[in-house]
């Protein structure tokens, strides 16, 4: 298969392909965002908790870092290209990128929590996606990523109190 020119994409082998590679592409770059966000927070927070906090995001940016590459895997398996870049990433992305400068425990927390709920969301409408287009594979990847983005959110407000 060729490269559009102005796409600079493959076209998929069918359209329920496409359609779904092109929102995994999108949830691949907002996991992207959150994966510097979180890692933004473990270098950047300050306040009470700190330690609680520094030691979870690490943690949480490390399996976000793992599960990048099985997405762009996806993605590609479903003959779309993955976005090259990081101005390809945030030009997808639905969610922003950390403030800068130093930022409070809580606010970070509150933060990730609030991105990782809106990603679980994300996750399960993609989800349906891929179950109407009957790919299998796509959807039970995102089923997993549901549970993780939830667990993320649900560690985070524990920080809250």
């Amino acid at each position: 298969m060729q490269i559009d020119a102005k796409t600079k994409k493959r076209p998929a082998s069918n359209k329920a392909e496409a359609g779904v590679g092109a929102s995994l592409n999108g949830f691949l770059a907002d996991t992207y965002v959150l994966l510097a966000k979180t890692q933004a927070c473990h270098w950047n927070a300050t306040g009470p908790n700190f330690f609680g906090l520094h030691k979870l995001t690490e943690a949480q940016y490390g399996e976000l870092f793992a599960n990048i590459d099985e997405l762009a895997e996806r993605v590609r398996a479903l003959d779309v290209l993955a976005p090259g870049g990081l101005s390809a990433m945030l030009d997808l992305a639905t969610l922003e990128e950390a403030p800068g400068g130093a930022i409070s425990t809580a606010e970070a927390a509150r933060m990730l929590a609030e991105d990782n709920a809106s990603l679980a969301a994300r996750a399960s409408d993609l989800a349906d996606e891929a179950g109407d287009a009957d790919d299998l594979a796509t959807h039970d990847m995102l089923v997993k990523r549901i549970e993780v983005h939830e667990k993320a959110a649900w560690l985070l407000r524990s920080h809250l109190g």
